[in-house]
């Protein structure tokens, strides 16, 4: 049986060793910071680095604290609502901040994105397809 599924957003991306990469915006107020976030269907929370937060102004410690479990311990992020952006599809959404400075990457994650989002890959031609969840 074949399947056809529609897009509104079809955008190269770009992999790296840390995985798929894409371009993303956060809004607080009327503060914009563009960045970049690994696309990570298997993290359960959306996780910035500090210094995004910082740029947004928003103070890390003041969102609510959630701990984080991973293979090498676990640590607590601080969840603010922000608005999200990813190739013009744009939402409120619930993200977390890391509390320490200089971490390695941002994350993309279920709660807050793919939750948001139809999401569709190609590895082979690094094509993502994108619409939103609720049209």
């Amino acid at each position: 049986m074949e399947f056809h599924l529609n897009f509104p957003v079809r955008r190269q991306f770009r992999t790296s060793e840390n995985g798929i990469i894409i371009p993303c915006s956060l809004l607080s107020g009327n503060l914009i910071i563009d960045s970049y976030a690994k696309v990570d269907t298997g993290s359960e929370y959306c996780l910035f680095q500090r210094e995004v937060a910082e740029e947004l102004q928003i103070e890390v410690e003041n969102g609510f604290p959630i701990k984080l479990s991973t293979l090498t311990g676990s640590f607590t992020c601080y969840a603010h609502t922000v608005l999200l952006d990813t190739f013009g599809i744009q939402f409120e959404s619930v993200v977390l901040f890391h509390p320490g400075r200089n971490t390695s990457r941002n994350i993309l994650g279920r709660v807050g994105w793919l939750n948001n989002l139809h999401l569709g890959l190609t590895m082979d031609d690094e094509l993502i397809y994108l619409g939103p969840a609720y049209s």
